[in-house]
């Protein structure tokens, strides 16, 4: 089987096309060459080609890349190489999918320019080029991630059990909590914002246990009885009655969302992500008709509710947040922590104070309050973003 990277023109040409930086393309064409000239190593090679770019059996779990034991006695500290330039073999077959589905090589490339950022990202962390984030990128080689603007969307299940109604007459959106979800006496989900064993020195109080309690959901023959959930993440304790004549519902466990990622390192702003996501309804509903979303969804450390508190309301942060109807989760300090800092680990008293952000968020936490991230979704039209309508209707409610 001739597989294309392994040619070092073609190598070039498919690095180059994803803007991959020339120092790591050419330690990439230095591991090619070593495959070329090794019969073990191309026969690795090829089956793992096989397996990921031609059978689409690719390393899906939350976990790292498994390697083969030869392959990292060979290569040692560059074996994170070979199977990076194992995934690029796939380019081709991801070009052939484009070309026949009728999609722009404009969002080829912007799409594939993970691959760039996450590559550098490796070589800031180790001082050598490599690649971490294999669990991610098959996504993209197997066309099931697109970048469309400034955002990233992919069709998946909802696979949380809130869900969403819609009244009938004025289209108001309201979501009913999980039953199966335990809360703290706030509403938030029992567990949000429980702090890693090191960092609790910090805390001005010590932590309090909770039991937690559990909403309700009913499904009865005039309608849904069940907790509703505030905008902003926590569920009421008194249960409300959505009646099938007022109600329809409108999301549920099963049903399909248009999940939406967030590349880094470039300018974000509401008119951005608005044309980014009327780019997403039009792009997925040509291509993927089979496959109607029933609203948009997003789970990422900008949901970090304190942030509304921590960033100013002008913040794109903030405004990105506000635009979702947000819903409990046990998140922690540690998703924020890791885009924030670059490092999964949280140590107070060596991390740099070298940005506003950075400075505000450890000021936060210093100073004992905790911070947790939420999942949100988000129902209207493209041409809605940006009013922050759940959270403005719930503000008008309590004013």
């Amino acid at each position: 089987m001739e597989i294309e990277v392994l040619n070092e023109d073609r190598l070039h040409y498919w690095c180059s096309r994803i803007d991959l930086p020339g120092e790591a393309i050419n330690e990439l064409a230095k591991v090619a060459e070593t495959v070329r000239q090794s019969d073990s190593l191309l026969c690795i090679f090829t089956e793992f080609h096989e397996k990921t770019a031609i059978r689409n059996e690719w390393h899906r779990e939350w976990s790292e890349l498994p390697v083969d034991p030869s392959i990292q006695a060979f290569y040692g500290e560059r074996t994170l190489m070979f199977y990076l330039l194992a995934y690029l073999a796939a380019l081709p077959y991801t070009e052939r999918e484009y070309l026949r589905r009728g999609i722009s090589m404009d969002i080829f490339h912007d799409t594939m320019l993970d691959f760039a950022y996450y590559v550098s990202d490796a070589y800031e962390l180790d001082g050598r080029w490599g690649y971490h984030h294999f669990m991610w990128i098959w996504r993209h080689l197997s066309c099931k991630l697109f970048r469309l603007g400034r955002l990233q969307f992919m069709l998946k299940p909802f696979e949380d059990q809130v869900t969403a109604f819609r009244n009938k007459k004025d289209g108001k959106i309201q979501l009913l909590a999980d039953p199966g979800l335990a809360l703290r006496s706030d509403g938030y989900a029992l567990g949000a914002g429980k702090l890693p064993l090191e960092t609790r020195p910090f805390l001005l109080e010590p932590e309090q246990e909770e039991m937690g309690w559990h909403p309700v959901f009913e499904v009865l023959d005039n309608g849904w009885n069940g907790n509703p959930i505030s905008p902003y993440g926590f569920v009421l304790k008194n249960p409300t009655f959505l009646t099938q004549t007022d109600w329809e519902p409108v999301l549920q466990l099963g049903d399909t969302v248009l999940d939406i990622h967030i590349p880094r390192k470039d300018q974000f702003s509401v008119e951005a992500c608005r044309d980014s996501i009327s780019q997403a309804f039009f792009f997925f509903k040509k291509q993927f008709p089979e496959q109607p979303f029933k609203a948009l969804f997003c789970h990422t450390w900008f949901f970090t509710i304190q942030l509304q508190q921590i960033l100013p309301a002008a913040s794109n942060i903030v405004r990105f947040q506000r635009e979702f109807y947000l819903y409990p989760f046990p998140g922690s300090l540690g998703f924020l922590w890791g885009f924030v800092f670059g490092d999964g680990k949280i140590d107070l008293k060596n991390i740099p104070r070298d940005t506003s952000l950075r400075r505000s968020v450890l000021d936060w936490i210093e100073s004992g309050k905790e911070l947790f991230d939420l999942p949100g979704l988000y129902f209207q039209s493209p041409s809605k973003w940006g009013s922050q309508i759940y959270m403005s209707q719930w503000d008008s409610l309590k004013q």
